[in-house]
């Protein structure tokens, strides 16, 4: 009797063994959880491979333009209709007109305001939006100590920010040494600061998609290679590092000649190295197919000015 009783005890455990396993395909069972393997994600009772997009808090995830269908991320042939966007989650919405906005389901008046010298925006669709220039520096390391201006003029932005003030209009008249001291007056800073709030246009078009795990070394590397010495680079990637790993994925562009003309910077005497560094961050949900971009390599020598920067879009 005892024995006919073990034997159905051990009949029962395995069936419940069974059971959960059968709740749990391609996966293992760890205190009643199915744990999936990497790069795939549990799909009702299943774990699967999350095709054409990426697995994010244990869902696949679609790139834009995209649905998901099973566990594979599908291109969305069907166009909305006339007046109406598509939006992530693969439903089409009412498309608001160029001077609204939406807010939930209905369109709003934009408004857009200046004050205590600053912009405020409430209107995204009008136009580009309003995009702050983060944190541009300007280090100046001249071959001897001399006196040096420093003029920067700007297209659709207003300064928001500006340390130390100018000595005169949009000017800092200065006394730079070699080693990156910048006198004036009884002050000395190791760089020049200034923000705006801009409305122009950046490109991301082409870039870099940089995920929080290589978020360090690309910064590392790119910009050993646009030019910046040890402790350049460590004062960007300690501002800029902290967004990238907030973002977990992001495309990443540096901006070209085209951004610039909209920030002339005049230094005079005229430096014999000028390297302008400004980099566009966008957080993305999926990885995408983005042309990569080619990056030109930026030579140090005489006296040589250096300026970075950043936006957050």
């Amino acid at each position: 009797m005892k024995s006919l009783i073990f034997l159905l005890l051990i009949v029962l455990v395995s069936s419940i063994n069974l059971l959960n396993q059968s709740n749990c395909i391609g996966g293992k069972l760890e205190n009643g959880l199915c744990k999936c393997p990497k790069k795939t994600f549990l799909d009702g009772k299943e774990c699967k491979l999350c095709i054409g997009g990426a697995i994010i808090l244990n869902r696949c995830r679609c790139p834009q333009g995209r649905f998901l269908e099973g566990n594979e991320c599908k291109l969305n042939k069907v166009a909305c209709s006339p007046g109406y966007v598509r939006i992530y989650n693969n439903t089409c919405i009412k498309k608001c007109p160029g001077n609204q906005i939406r807010k939930g389901d209905t369109c709003i008046n934009c408004r857009r305001f200046e004050k205590k010298n600053e912009f405020y925006n409430s209107c995204e669709r009008s136009g580009p939006p309003l995009l702050p220039t983060r944190k541009p520096v300007i280090y100046l390391y001249p071959k001897e100590t001399m006196d040096i201006s420093v003029q920067i003029n700007i297209k659709n932005s207003k300064f928001t920010t500006i340390y130390p003030r100018f000595t005169e209009k949009n000017t800092w008249n200065v006394r730079a040494k070699p080693n990156g001291d910048i006198l004036i007056k009884d002050r000395t800073y190791p760089y020049l600061f200034w923000e705006s709030a801009s409305y122009v246009p950046q490109e991301t078009n082409e870039g870099f998609i940089v995920s929080e795990e290589n978020a360090e070394k690309f910064l590392e590397e790119k910009l050993e290679f646009l030019g910046l010495n040890e402790k350049e680079r460590t004062d960007f990637i300690t501002y800029w590092l902290p967004v990238l790993l907030r973002n977990k994925l992001s495309i990443c562009t540096f901006q070209s000649k085209k951004f610039f003309d909209n920030f002339e910077l005049t230094i005079t005497p005229k430096p014999d190295s000028l390297i302008r560094v400004f980099l566009t961050i966008k957080k993305i949900d999926a990885p995408i197919n983005i042309k990569e971009q080619k990056l030109v390599s930026n030579e140090r020598k005489g006296f040589t000015a250096i300026e970075w920067g950043g936006t957050d879009l």
